[in-house]
């Protein structure tokens, strides 16, 4: 959806996501006396018309932010639906699982349900979403719409639930540090631990992360190092049950983050790493202290505003491959956010119609990038339909992650794939890692055994396939 100020330019994302899949262990206490009606199909669009409700997260709820709102995504649905009267409903990102909840299980939930997988299954199970494979294919959206993000959606063979937006995780670095020393972004392990030894010497920190502000920034880091050690094809085998999360595979990469910890790659070392705050970290990159900083897409804000102030430039590389075998050029998936239709829609059709417009007329989310630094649909990306002024660097990362998407080199994050139960678990458990209370294997353990039980109670979201093994 939009971000209007959801994102700060220098903190952590928030990741909307993550307030939904907390509560997902709940869902089957409120699924009692679920009903559906039968959705209507094929209304031409002049006879669509009715209230469409929607409730839209948003972490800033006030005039301004809702006007932008609806000026972005909801008055250019009007022009094409006069017809329809548009009941936008603004909800605070927190308590929003449970009132979703409570608003189905008594009926009354909005016709348009913000959503992610995770959640959708339960509710999908319970009867809760609205099969959208008729739209998706009068609408010819697998042709359209990148193959991850219908595989997402796909619950007991039924497309219920849509990604709207995606993000990645990338190397982001000092480029005018790195020209001035003749330093290149690294391209594997040799490298990176080359680069490492020549910025200490020099006196600067490798990587800027840090996590007083956010504790949760440390999963930034694990979902990294899963993708760069044991690669995505393994994430994949694990997640699909083929092999455990405590596959040696997944050992080497939790002990090598640890590792280079230990080395101060980060921070300088553990102690520095949780006490410095957003501010200090971003303004230590820009200025040179520190040379890297791995982390998602929603950074570019931050990073634009801080290397403005210092008059250097960024640049930004894919994540280097750490272990052999991993591929090069691969991008992990954060999805940013989801939408799906109420089942028991009074308005079915106006629903289903705003998804249609949603994904056909992309000037609205081109705008909303521009001005906001929202996220893309996940479609085809076309730097060249871009308004003028719209940032560079989201140009360029963008336009990667789409070719990567399209040739199915991509990755999975943590947050997103592995589950709310094992999400949860190395939310509270990751930092023990490493101020050397918890051991890699007993840390993996914990994971997997949390993982195991969501697999069980079918709770894992529908994994994508990936081409980079």
């Amino acid at each position: 959806m939009i971000n209007l100020s959801h994102r700060s330019t220098y903190k952590s994302h928030s990741r909307r996501w993550r307030i939904v899949v907390a509560a997902a262990a709940v869902v089957p206490l409120l699924l009692a006396g679920c009903s559906s009606s039968e959705p209507e199909e094929d209304v031409p669009a002049g006879e669509i018309g009715g209230t469409l409700n929607y409730w839209v997260p948003l972490d800033t709820v006030g005039d301004a932010t809702v006007a932008d709102y609806t000026r972005l995504y909801v008055d250019p649905f009007k022009k094409q639906y006069p017809n329809v009267e548009f009941k936008l409903s603004p909800q605070n990102n927190e308590g929003l699982t449970q009132k979703t909840q409570t608003a189905l299980a008594a009926g009354q939930a909005p016709d348009i349900i913000p959503l992610n997988s995770t959640l959708a299954i339960p509710f999908a199970e319970a009867g809760y979403l609205a099969d959208l494979g008729k739209l998706a294919e009068d609408e010819g959206w697998k042709d359209k719409i990148f193959p991850w993000a219908m595989d997402m959606g796909v619950i007991d063979g039924k497309l219920v639930v849509m990604p709207v937006s995606y993000e990645t995780l990338v190397l982001f670095y000092n480029k005018t540090l790195f020209e001035k020393n003749g330093w290149k972004p690294p391209t594997d392990r040799a490298s990176l631990e080359a680069l490492a030894g020549q910025m200490q010497a020099a006196g600067i920190v490798p990587f800027a992360n840090a996590n007083a502000d956010y504790a949760g920034a440390t999963e930034h880091v694990l979902s990294c190092f899963f993708n760069q050690v044991a690669g995505p094809g393994k994430i994949y085998d694990a997640l699909t049950g083929k092999i455990p999360f405590t596959d040696q595979a997944f050992v080497d990469t939790v002990d090598l983050m640890v590792d280079y910890f230990k080395r101060g790659y980060f921070q300088g070392g553990v102690k520095q790493y949780f006490s410095t705050p957003d501010t200090q970290k971003m303004a230590k990159l820009a200025n040179g202290g520190t040379g890297m900083f791995v982390s998602g897409s929603w950074e570019i804000g931050g990073m634009n505003e801080y290397f403005e102030k210092s008059g250097n430039e960024w640049d930004w590389a894919p994540l280097p491959p750490l272990a052999p075998g991993v591929p090069s050029d691969v991008f992990p998936l954060a999805v940013g956010d989801a939408v799906a239709v109420n089942a028991a829609s009074k308005n079915a059709s106006a629903a289903k119609a705003y998804l249609k417009w949603k994904f056909t007329d992309t000037e609205a989310n081109w705008q909303a990038i521009k001005d906001f630094g929202d996220l893309p649909l996940p479609v085809k990306f076309d730097a060249s339909a871009a308004p003028e002024g719209t940032d560079p660097g989201f140009l360029t990362q963008y336009t990667a992650l789409s070719d990567a998407s399209l040739k199915k080199q991509v990755g999975y994050v943590t947050w997103s794939s592995f589950g709310s139960a094992a999400d949860s678990y190395i939310l509270e458990n990751e930092d023990r890692l490493l101020t050397g209370d918890l051991s890699t294997r007993d840390f993996l353990e914990g994971m997997n055994k949390a993982f195991q039980k969501d697999r069980e109670e079918g709770l894992i979201p529908p994994v994508f396939e990936t081409a980079a093994r």
